[in-house]
Order: structure tokens, then C-alpha cells, then sequence
């Protein structure tokens, strides 16, 4: 049986904490740096109906599936967040154990 493949999100956060970085997400920055829909428990309060930019399965399939595979894409995310969570002190995520 075929299984669809999902991003492997760990919830850490750092991306929301980031969007000062992405001209696509400046409407979404609360001033700070971070985006005005991370909430105190560091979930994404728009979750269901937040922009493409923030979903990486999107992202792939609206633009990225000519460039990479889809395994290549998700390892270049990977990546982007290790290197998040590196700069921001994390050996791992925080919600790993969920």
C-alpha cells in the first residue's frame, strides 16, 4: 500500500520565529521577528489556514516538484531547521517525545 509521504515537522518553532527572513511572510511578523500567530505553546494558531510558504508539502508541489524530489526537498527543510534549531540552542526539539 502506497503511504503518502509528510514533511517531518517537529513543532520547534524556530521557523515561526523567523519570518523577518522571507519578504512573503512580513504581514505575519509581529515586530519582532516572529510571527503574530505562534502561540505561547508554540503552536500556529491559523495552523488549517495558514499560507502555502509555511507548508512545505505545498511549497514542493506548487513550485519545487521540477527542481527536486520530493525526498531531496524535504531533506534541504530538514537541514534549514537543524541549522534553526542549532543557532537557537536546541539539541533537539522540544516536542520530540509528543
Amino acid at each position: 500500500m502506497f503511504k503518502e509521504f509528510k514533511f517531518p515537522c517537529e513543532r520547534c518553532g524556530q521557523c515561526c520565529r523567523q519570518v523577518y527572513l522571507l519578504q512573503e511572510l512580513q504581514a505575519y511578523n509581529r515586530g519582532d521577528g516572529i510571527c503574530k500567530y505562534l502561540t505561547k505553546a508554540n503552536m500556529c494558531s491559523i495552523y488549517g489556514k495558514r499560507p502555502d510558504i509555511c507548508r512545505v508539502d505545498s511549497m514542493y508541489e506548487k513550485i519545487y516538484h521540477q527542481q527536486f524530489t520530493r525526498m531531496e526537498f524535504y531533506q534541504l527543510n530538514k537541514d534549514a531547521c537543524d541549522y534553526m534549531r542549532r543557532v537557537a540552542g536546541y539539541e533537539r526539539s522540544p516536542r520530540k517525545n509528543d
